[in-house]
């Protein structure tokens, strides 16, 4: 099993923690568990191909590799499995938290942190998974729809404290991450920000319409039920209309 942590190397300034990673693996220097943090992140990525915005030194930004024993098919378990780590870690925080699909952490419709993994194939198998994760821990960007854990709680945390919970909990319960595929889909699907309602959604061409959220596919894509119909789009093929 991987021990998550298992070397924690700590960044004053970098490009991308996700990019500091795949350096290290293409130079073979990277532990199975890594973990890179830094204070502050120039370019920082999130969904989409956008930057991920944050304050410098208030907030929680790092990466995790590691080599996942389960197979391609099923590469979307470590969405999965990180985001649910995320809402038992701040429910440490007393923090109730859903995730809006595909990566994204959401207090009462503002989102207080996000998610990026990136694969590094090799033939039919995963060689490395890079986790990238920003928590908004003592100051929100100045971006609509934002809050952070001092704003919830009225309390200052350290960084490093966050984080060293989440690894507790990723540790802890790896046997989540490589057990019954449908137990994890299922855990999932059940904390689904506004799953079994109504929402505004608009495709690539600008168009708009409203579809109820029925769940998700074996491989992570959202399912939309839209007169009548059941369909699944990707990350890049549909988008919430947010206010």
């Amino acid at each position: 099993m991987t021990k998550f942590g298992s070397e924690l190397i700590h960044l004053v300034s970098t490009d991308s923690t996700n990019n500091y990673v795949a350096n290290l693996i293409e130079q073979g220097r990277c532990k199975d568990g890594s973990v890179i943090m830094a204070d502050y992140q120039s370019k920082g990525k999130g969904q989409r191909g956008n930057l991920w915005q944050s304050v410098s030194k208030s907030n929680l930004l790092f990466s995790l590799a590691f080599k996942p024993q389960y197979s391609i098919d099923e590469q979307i378990r470590l969405a999965w499995f990180s985001a649910l780590m995320w809402q038992q870690c701040l429910r440490r925080f007393g923090i109730e938290i859903q995730i809006k699909w595909p990566n994204d952490l959401y207090i009462n419709g503002k989102k207080i942190g996000g998610l990026l993994i990136e694969q590094q194939l090799r033939e039919q198998h995963i060689e490395w998974s890079i986790l990238g994760c920003g928590i908004n821990v003592n100051a929100a960007p100045k971006l609509p729809n934002t809050t952070s854990i001092f704003e919830q709680t009225n309390k200052k945390f350290l960084p490093l404290s966050i984080l060293g919970e989440y690894l507790d909990l990723l540790n802890g319960q790896q046997a989540l991450l490589n057990g019954q595929f449908d137990k994890l889909k299922n855990l999932f699907e059940s904390e689904l920000w506004l799953r079994g309602e109504y929402h505004l959604f608009q495709l690539p061409n600008g168009t708009e319409f409203n579809g109820l959220i029925v769940g998700i596919s074996d491989f992570g894509k959202l399912r939309i039920e839209h007169k009548g119909q059941i369909s699944e789009f990707d990350n890049q093929q549909i988008k919430f209309c947010l206010p």
